[in-house]
């Protein structure tokens, strides 16, 4: 599994187009429903808001996940920075942040790449 992660519009998605050479229909745009990812698509795109829609729903997006990547161990998983910034007065929104960063933690852990993009300039993490 690759694991792309960085801040809003700082491009994300044009690199895993061009990198992995994959296609627009490759990608599964993550909804705000909490349902369960596909498993004829290669890329997870916005994957920090089907983890608030799973908050929503009372559902464990890592454990989730965990399922969906047993299926398909070669996905690449696309997820927008939301730990920085000014800690949210919204405490739904403050363990929204705590679940995504706790996510991308494990996910890290067990992926074979990880790249941050920061200006459209990828820097490999692992």
């Amino acid at each position: 599994m690759k694991l792309i992660i960085g801040g809003a519009y700082q491009g994300k998605l044009t690199y895993v187009l061009e990198e992995y050479r994959v296609d627009q229909d490759e990608i599964y745009y993550a909804s705000k429903t909490c349902s369960e990812l596909p498993e004829d698509k290669k890329i997870v795109y916005h994957l920090e808001q089907w983890v608030m829609a799973c908050q929503q729903e009372r559902r464990d997006a890592l454990e989730l996940l965990k399922v969906y990547l047993q299926r398909f161990p070669d996905a690449v998983l696309i997820c927008e920075d939301v730990s920085c910034g000014v800690v949210p007065a919204d405490p739904m929104v403050r363990q929204w942040r705590e679940a995504v960063g706790r996510c991308m933690a494990v996910l890290s852990q067990g992926a074979d790449e990880v790249v941050r993009l920061f200006c459209g300039i990828p820097a490999q993490l692992k």
